[in-house]
């Protein structure tokens, strides 16, 4: 494998990682940008728009043929969140020259889509296609019901709303209903803009073989943006509450949820990311092991570290009768590693858990962007086999210490309505 990382100047930068291995090229184009409920919905919808449709291609229809033409070509956007910050994502995929049957420049092809896309897309001075916006919304939409209608999923969401409450972290990155019923292809439009402006971009491009002159492509599209962007920071940790919050809300579902959050304020993140694992992040931890299979508390109880904010979230589907209990118990095998009671199996077995993971990264190109771009994020660019080393050299007694400084932050407790 082979690396290389390039600053295009005006926070844009650009990786290459060359495998031969594969037989794809991948891409994925991110913008970077301050999570705000002014913005969120409409930068989504935006985002959402780019991958549809370009001023070449006009019609859904006609961008699925030309990709079917290129052998089965894809083309997909997203949004996600990390910290405070939004990110729109660009992705494409395509088969590699050197497997083209007629000898096609498959790559060649799919830059231009890519580009068309990103700097010339199907829009006039009123906004975007009224059509294609249209669909566009209409899927953001949809995608908030259906995060309401995941009942876990809506839990994680109002939880994170209460650890982070005033916030960016709070929003979540499709913004809510009503904003996103009040977005226009106008004010889309305009954001589509603002993020070619001020959006930090960071360019991920994973090969069987070297493409020089990608660097320079990016370089001459953006020579006609009026860049005013800064580069942001995804370390913003939520400070803790002075008491524990907590937030109930009742629904007619036949099962209750509950999700606490802590906080912690020790820099020693390797420590907190293994003791996440012992806690609660495979089949084999003390939440896992107690709370469901010994205790039969809940019916699943997971532990997910959000490094950039300082917080672990558990979540469990519980009983309304076992909230107490359920929760009583998650405190007391937090207890037990703050006390060092950890076996050296637990230890070994959360290890083994990282390991298995970690050895992943590369199977796929995506995996390759993933990891480029968590590396972006924590602002260290090591290989998955150093961070992996640095992990098997965290002592039990660093795991203790990371554990004395987790604290409880909030609660949201999602209740079944109770029978009339």
């Amino acid at each position: 494998m082979n690396y290389k990382r390039i600053d295009l100047g005006n926070n844009i930068g650009y990786t290459a990682i060359v495998d031969e291995k594969f037989n794809t090229c991948s891409i994925r184009i991110t913008m970077i940008v301050p999570m705000s409920r002014d913005t969120v919905s409409e930068y989504t919808i935006a985002g959402n728009i780019l991958s549809d449709v370009n001023s070449q291609i006009p019609t859904i229809a006609a961008m699925n043929e030309k990709l079917s033409e290129l052998y089965g070509a894809s083309l997909s956007s997203s949004a996600s969140q990390r910290g405070d910050l939004q990110m729109l994502s660009l992705s494409a995929s395509w088969l590699s020259n050197r497997f083209a049957i007629e000898g096609e420049d498959i790559t060649a092809e799919m830059l231009k889509i890519v580009t068309d896309c990103l700097f010339s897309p199907f829009a006039d001075d009123n906004g975007f296609n009224e059509d294609i916006f249209r669909l566009s919304k209409k899927e953001i939409l949809d995608a908030i019901d259906a995060k309401f209608n995941d009942k876990r999923d809506y839990t994680l969401t109002k939880a994170r709303e209460t650890a982070y409450k005033g916030e960016p972290a709070g929003i979540t990155s499709y913004g809510s209903k009503e904003s996103a019923e009040a977005v226009t292809p106008q004010s889309t439009y305009n954001a589509y803009k603002q993020l070619l402006e001020t959006a930090q971009f960071e360019i991920c491009f994973v090969s069987p073989e070297e493409v020089p002159e990608i660097p320079e492509l990016f370089k001459e599209k953006f020579a006609s943006v009026n860049r005013k962007s800064a580069e942001y920071c995804f370390y913003a940790p939520s400070p803790l509450k002075s008491s524990p919050a907590l937030v109930t809300e009742e629904f007619d579902v036949r099962q209750a949820k509950i999700a606490l959050s802590f906080k912690y304020d020790t820099v020693d993140i390797d420590a907190v990311h293994l003791m996440c694992v012992i806690f609660g992040g495979t089949p084999v931890s003390k939440l896992f092991l107690n709370v469901r299979e010994k205790l039969s508390l809940c019916y699943y109880c997971a532990c997910r570290m959000s490094e950039f904010k300082n917080t672990i979230m558990v979540d469990c589907g519980v009983e309304k009768a076992n909230i107490e209990k359920a929760t009583a118990e998650i405190m007391t095998q937090l207890e037990e590693i703050c006390k060092g009671n950890i076996s050296n199996e637990e230890l070994q077995s959360a290890l083994l858990a990282l390991e298995n993971s970690y050895t992943a990264f590369g199977d796929t190109p995506s995996s390759y962007i993933s990891w480029d771009f968590d590396c972006l994020c924590r602002n260290e660019y090591i290989s998955p086999a150093e961070h992996l080393e640095r992990l098997f050299a965290v002592t039990k007694e660093r795991i203790v210490e990371a554990a004395k400084n987790i604290k409880l932050d909030s609660s949201y407790h999602m209740l079944n309505k109770e029978a009339e």
